[in-house]
């Protein structure tokens, strides 16, 4: 996500989604959000009905904490990122351009 300001966009999609906030290591080692947030084989293993890895490389650390989900949706610039092979659906793009869309499309589904 490249800032803790940019990181507030996952935490503004997981509000709109009714949802919860993990972090690779290095988001919580920055302190953009508390450790006991992390997901993966040093944190938590989660089964979330919807996991969406926003800017996620896919590092086998983390994935092993998400592979418990119902549906994994990847947003990556990257195209060759290993996130992509374990998600349901991929998006190639600039996450800071995709997360605002997805939280306006969801909040007019919402209301």
């Amino acid at each position: 996500m490249g800032s803790k300001e940019n990181f507030g966009l996952v935490k503004q999609l997981a509000e709109v989604c009714g949802g919860v906030v993990g972090a690779t290591r290095p988001a919580t080692e920055d302190e953009w959000i508390p450790r006991s947030h992390q997901v993966g084989q040093s944190g938590k293993i989660v089964a979330p009905k919807l996991y969406i890895a926003c800017g996620i490389s896919g590092a086998t650390q983390h994935v092993s904490g998400i592979m418990g989900s119902n549906y994994i949706v990847a947003i990556n610039k990257d195209e060759d990122a290993p996130i992509f092979e374990v998600a349901d659906v991929g998006i190639v793009g600039n996450v800071m351009d995709i997360i605002p869309i997805m939280i306006e499309e969801i909040k007019k589904i919402k209301s």
